[in-house]
């Protein structure tokens, strides 16, 4: 995706915080005292600059896996247009007092609250959790189930449908068959039998390999004893008959407490955590004189909202602190907040008493939090100030794009009529086809063909094709659209003119296929187009001048604002921040991914910044090798090659070089593989 666009997504959707927002609100002042060289400034506008710092520090705050494509050249550009454009909307933003906007200081005190929250239960609870050796003891003592190693079974397994085959198995084995001879022979599970008939690895645990959850027959196999030569069944249990034997048994046995010694502390360190928070949970109910209406909560149906109007004025919590009350209506409110997913894990889970529970935890946190004055923590903390800034840069974006779009139902038809092909799936032929090694024979059959159809004799057309066509199996050519390309053959318009230029029934000349088979066909049916109806694909047309509209808009405000603040951009400035390897590997990945146009782009920088005869050898060959067999521009891709062999008249890749040319200038047959 453009930087530019996922710029403007990120901007409205909450989601790469910590990649657009800047350390504080206000612009950093232009002074003597700054001691910034001019080559280091990227950027500036009325009252603050972009530094090659700032641009370097956004690049290293993006996912590692794309930080290297933001490093090349059109990358950091890409970047500083994003953070030009931040800078002018924030600027925009304070001059609209967004930082004083109702809706941004809820959205603020709302993130605060989650903030404190979280800085509370670090330093009380997180920071605090050491696992005793008391610890370790008492989790390995109460989950002894969790340190047990099953046993590991080998059995022959053979599965059958019914008693009389399994019976017909166990004398084929009794006869001196081989098991395995006898699993090729009778075995349903191919799984099995492409084993041989050995299963491996049957630990005991409900799930057999190969046949899945069948307890009877692993209970079965439990109680066998090793034995090679045993033909034990026929059995029958959930999943179908069974002959079996054990081959090999590795008893289960106790993990000591010394051998899980080292992984105890992870897995006690919840245990201790939860110690802790409910430790300070009742220290802070019996402050707070926190009191809980338990039956009124048993009375809470969560599933449904709407059964709960007779006692949503009710009083849930009470406490010494009023902020702490918790009636049924709020917390239906918060619950009612939740994602799908979270709801449905209370709704599943522990009920209104689970979410009750976890509400009055947070609220206890957040008054101790700020009763402690922890407020202080937040000044030194990057992530909320950047959220501040974030959501006075989501309002102005809010009023300055999104709300200046409208759009009605005129616009969204008019789309719809002016863009109809989009919405058709398109009508296509369906043939049959005779193939042939000759033309003598292709007529002879033709005139065979065409009186058996005059008469609509069926049987013997199929005879006819079974006896004659060469591939009989590819009689019947199904989708063929109107677009030049034939099912099975691959481009060929005089084909493709035949089919849609004449009527159902036509039987064509016995004539060759561009790819040269020699054939004759009938055109047997054909599908019409179908039109999705406007109703249907009115919400996903909306969503199309929705966005097309809000990117011009997006546009148009940012060069606006551009004017207002002074905005002036020094991209000549920018340096490459990778090296000619980590550019081969990202052209390489860009071509994996298809992305071949983002592949060239990449081998002209290698081009432009590494002209050591090596480098920069290597990517122009590459970029126009792709362009001749991704790209199918033969034209340019001709005139590359030239231009590559006569600037480097020598190396390893002159004759592959030469080769391409005359390939392209149809002199010799070029011919890769796919």
């Amino acid at each position: 995706m453009h930087f530019k666009k996922w710029f403007i997504v990120t901007l409205v959707s909450l989601i790469a915080i910590t990649t657009l927002c800047a350390d504080n609100l206000a612009p950093v002042e232009v002074s003597k005292q700054n001691r910034i060289n001019e080559t280091d400034i990227l950027a500036e506008f009325d009252g603050g600059v972009i530094t090659r710092a700032d641009l370097e520090k956004r690049i290293s705050m993006l996912p590692p896996n794309v930080q290297g494509r933001y490093k090349t050249m059109e990358g950091q550009k890409q970047v500083l247009d994003a953070i030009a454009m931040e800078e002018v909307f924030a600027a925009k933003a304070m001059q609209l007092k967004l930082n004083e906007d109702p809706e941004v200081l809820a959205n603020i005190e709302a993130t605060k609250k989650q903030y404190l929250i979280q800085e509370f239960y670090k330093r009380n609870i997180t920071d605090r959790v050491a696992v005793t050796e008391e610890d370790k003891q008492r989790y390995y003592e109460e989950n002894k189930k969790l340190f047990y190693v099953n046993p590991n079974i080998t059995a022959n397994i053979i599965q059958l449908p019914d008693e009389e085959t399994a019976l017909q198995a166990i004398q084929e084995l009794r006869s001196g068959k081989s098991f395995e001879e006898v699993s090729n022979l009778y075995n349903i599970n191919n799984y099995i039998k492409s084993l041989k008939g050995v299963v491996k690895n049957i630990r005991l645990n409900g799930n057999i390999p190969g046949i899945g959850n069948d307890y009877e027959l692993e209970d079965l196999i439990a109680k066998a004893q090793p034995d090679t030569t045993a033909i034990l069944g026929p059995y029958k249990t959930t999943t179908g008959w069974y002959v079996f034997r054990v081959i090999d048994y590795q008893p289960g046995y106790q993990k000591t407490y010394e051998d899980v010694y080292s992984e105890l502390e992870q897995r006690a360190k919840p245990e201790v955590e939860n110690r802790l928070l409910n430790a300070l949970m009742s220290d802070l109910k019996t402050k707070y004189a926190v009191a809980v209406d338990s039956t009124l909560v048993n009375q809470i149906d969560l599933r449904n909202p709407s059964k709960n109007k007779d006692i949503e004025e009710k009083v849930l919590v009470t406490a010494s602190e009023p902020e702490l009350t918790i009636t049924v209506k709020s917390l239906l409110d918060s619950f009612s907040k939740l994602s799908p997913q979270e709801q449905l894990f209370f709704t599943k889970g522990g009920g209104a008493n689970q979410y009750l529970e976890q509400e009055l935890i947070r609220n206890l946190l957040y008054l101790e939090a700020k009763n402690q004055n922890y407020e202080e923590y937040l000044k030194d903390n990057e992530n909320y100030q950047q959220m501040q800034r974030y959501y006075m840069l989501q309002k102005a974006y809010k009023i300055l794009v999104v709300d200046s779009i409208k759009i009605d139902s005129e616009d969204t038809r008019a789309y719809y009529d002016a863009h109809i092909n989009d919405f058709t799936t398109p009508g296509y032929r369906t043939i049959k086809v005779l193939w042939f090694d000759d033309e003598k024979t292709a007529e002879s059959v033709r005139k065979k063909y065409a009186l058996y159809t005059a008469f609509d004799d069926t049987t013997r057309i199929n005879k006819l094709i079974e006896k004659e066509s060469k591939k009989p199996n590819l009689s019947v050519l199904d989708h063929i659209y109107n677009n030049g390309i034939i099912t099975g053959i691959g481009p060929d318009k005089d084909f493709c003119d035949m089919v849609w230029n004449n009527p159902i029934g036509y039987i064509s000349p016995v004539f060759k296929t561009a790819r040269g088979d020699i054939v004759f066909f009938q055109i047997i049916a054909e599908t019409p187009a179908q039109v999705k109806s406007f109703t249907e694909v009115e919400p996903s047309i909306y969503n199309i001048l929705r966005r097309d509209r809000q990117m011009a808009q997006q546009e148009k405000v940012t060069r606006e604002l551009y004017e207002e603040f002074h905005m002036v951009l020094y991209p000549e400035r920018i340096t490459l921040k990778v090296n000619a390897d980590e550019l081969f590997k990202m052209a390489d990945d860009a071509a994996k991914s298809r992305n071949f146009n983002d592949a060239i782009a990449i081998y002209d920088q290698i081009i432009q910044h590494f002209p050591n005869g090596s480098d920069d050898y290597r990517a122009f060959f590459m970029k126009a090798f792709i362009i001749a067999e991704e790209l199918k521009d033969e034209e340019r891709a001709l005139q590359l090659f030239k231009d590559f062999l006569k600037k480097y008249p020598q190396g390893d890749l002159n004759e592959s070089a030469q080769f391409m040319i005359d390939a392209l200038e149809g002199r010799i047959q070029l011919e890769l593989e796919e």
